[in-house]
């Protein structure tokens, strides 16, 4: 491997904990990369639900955790299914043009039954990304090497590898897959090891309050530098859920009723009659979810297609950044090292406009896709209203990129 010097990671990092701290040292120490390139979910994640901490506290801890440049998925491929997320986040490192590999942690553990599942279309198109449970791998993400890809029962983790394999051949890249072993508790396992608790895990502490004004509670999962940056943030500002949202999306729903909401992400016509037929039900955002379920369809999915409806998240525009821009409209700095080499390389090269500063959006983008990016911006405006009560809402025009 030696012709690997900058590796790529792809991460939600919420929050980030020791899990996410080996892999990035797993980059330097065990591919002996020369720098690390994150593509990473802004505000709002794939469950189609906000952040617990919101993107520039995530980024600031990537970077201590060895992260060179933290870049933003835009929070249409963020917040969309395993193919949008995967797609859009491999083009992004596609579009970074000096990214020689791709690593992610997975259950199976294993390149080559990972392969073999992204050519074969087979149990990774069946499955169901949110709600499937690995049923091969123990709790270390250790394995006996026996099972065969007809045998594994796909972990999230498992799926979105494949979906990242599928992403590369999609754009026939020959940036270099690389796995390793997940450690510690399972992907959606709310339980903690004695040194590793799944992010899931660590949500469901920092939700209910179960942390103190120092982050003491996850000392043992979180580092120590991530557990001060979180010591900060847990003193400003308040952690959010879904639920949050309660209020801003029954507006929303009221206000689109007559149209109907077809035309959005995610929200098919059939769902779209249903959302309407029960809107006289709703009490808050997770309480709707669940009235809106159903045999047919995941929690995650209505999730996600109620976020798609709050933020504005149309299926053309959809369209656009996948038809016109190849999944990746621009490449947006969330955080750097100051001293690092991956800047340089970039800026010489990159596929896509760099976006430091939100100001000169204008006169680097395509008037096309400026309104996309108004709606990305708002996406984070609305998070950092709703987060930041104790400190006042800022605007992301007026947020600068973390750096160290």
């Amino acid at each position: 491997m030696d012709n690997i010097k900058t590796i790529g990671i792809i991460a939600e990092f919420n929050p980030f904990h020791k899990g996410h701290e080996h892999i990035l040292k797993a980059a330097r120490e065990v591919y002996g990369a020369d720098q690390v390139v994150v593509v990473m979910s802004g505000d709002h994640v794939q469950r189609g639900e906000p952040a617990i901490i919101d993107k520039y506290a995530r980024a600031k801890a990537a970077l201590y955790a060895g992260a060179d440049l933290v870049l933003e998925l835009p929070v249409i491929f963020a917040t969309g299914s395993a193919q949008y997320f995967a797609r859009g986040a491999v083009s992004a490192l596609i579009n970074c043009t000096c990214v020689d590999a791709l690593l992610f942690g997975s259950e199976c553990g294993r390149i080559d039954i990972l392969k073999e599942l992204a050519s074969g279309n087979t149990a990774a198109d069946e499955a169901v990304s949110d709600e499937t449970v690995s049923g091969c791998s123990s709790p270390s993400g250790n394995h006996d090497g026996r099972f065969t890809p007809k045998d594994l029962r796909l972990s999230p983790n498992d799926l979105l590898a494949v979906e990242y394999l599928k992403a590369l051949d999609y754009f026939g890249s020959d940036i270099i897959p690389l796995t390793i072993p997940r450690i510690g508790t399972p992907h959606n396992d709310t339980s903690a090891s004695d040194t590793y608790a799944s992010a899931s895990a660590l949500r469901q502490i920092l939700s209910t309050g179960g942390a103190d004004s120092a982050g003491n509670t996850l000392s043992a999962y979180i580092p120590e530098y991530a557990c001060d940056i979180l010591s900060g943030y847990i003193s400003d500002k308040q952690f959010l859920t879904a639920d949050a949202y309660s209020d801003a999306l029954f507006i929303r729903l009221l206000q689109n009723r007559a149209a109907g909401y077809a035309g959005y992400f995610d929200v098919f016509e059939d769902l779209s009659d249903k959302i309407i037929s029960k809107l006289e039900e709703y009490s808050s955002f997770t309480a709707f979810i669940k009235s809106l379920k159903s045999k047919d369809i995941s929690y995650s999915h209505l999730s996600r297609a109620l976020l798609h409806i709050l933020l504005g998240i149309k299926k053309s525009d959809v369209g656009l950044l996948s038809q016109n821009c190849g999944y990746c409209p621009w490449l947006r700095i969330l955080g750097l090292k100051k001293d690092s080499a991956v800047m340089g390389m970039i800026k010489r090269s990159a596929g896509r406009p760099l976006l430091s500063k939100l100001a000169d959006s204008d006169k680097l983008l395509d008037s096309t896709l400026l309104p996309v990016l108004t709606s990305d911006i708002s996406a984070s405006e609305l998070y950092s209203y709703h987060s930041d009560k104790k400190s006042g809402f800022v605007s992301e025009y007026r947020r600068g990129i973390v750096i160290l």
